[in-house]
């Protein structure tokens, strides 16, 4: 008859397997969703990831830069930059409607929240997201204006509308922004970020960069 050694496997990873950035990225964004950027360890992570907490050292560097690189699992550059192709005249309502899926769908709405109220309360996270918005972000939706300094511009002016309505939305809870429906939101918000994008330069006061 076969031990109790003998028959039951050890769970997590297997010593010897290779470490997978999915597996530790995965972890890492249901800590930070769960308890926020202050209270999620890295040791914590590591343990949620059946990893060495100096293998998640190593695959990232920092507790700041996985925070940055979770937020890539949420938000996707690419489907925003995706979502403005097309109509001109219509660039904010696809964009408005794209990024409030996000903040609606239940499988990515706690993550955002939690996140982007570890941004702004704590300074590495803060930080983490500023160069996730400007790396990422900020490019991905300039490059389809034209890219350039004033594209980079026009797309910072859209993004403090998008994420300001997220912040008194879905963090803060503020009504009636709160509680109006995500048709409303986009209704009232496409506009705006539409004369963002597409507007010209004089209109809006830009700056020669």
């Amino acid at each position: 008859m076969a031990s109790p050694a003998q028959t039951t496997r050890k769970r997590g990873r297997r010593q010897g397997e290779p470490v997978s950035r999915d597996v530790v990225l995965a972890a890492a964004k249901e800590r930070f969703a769960r308890d926020g950027y202050d209270k999620t360890t890295l040791r914590a992570i590591a343990r949620d990831a059946h990893v060495d907490p100096s293998m998640v050292l190593y695959l990232f560097g920092s507790k700041a830069d996985l925070f940055r690189e979770s937020l890539r699992l949420i938000v996707d550059p690419t489907l925003l930059a995706a979502a403005m192709a097309g109509d001109a005249g219509t660039i904010g309502e696809r964009l408005v409607t794209q990024y409030l899926r996000i903040w609606e769908a239940p499988e990515t709405a706690s993550s955002m929240a939690a996140m982007l109220a570890s941004a702004t309360s704590n300074s590495d996270a803060n930080e983490a997201f500023r160069t996730f918005m400007r790396s990422y972000v900020l490019t991905a939706v300039s490059d389809v204006i034209g890219g350039g300094e004033q594209a980079r511009l026009r797309a910072m002016l859209a993004a403090t509308s998008l994420v300001g309505t997220a912040l008194m939305r879905y963090v803060m809870k503020v009504p009636p922004l709160a509680t109006l429906p995500a048709e409303d939101v986009i209704r009232v918000l496409a506009p705006t970020v539409t004369r963002y994008l597409t507007a010209d330069a004089d209109e809006l006061g830009l700056p020669e960069l």
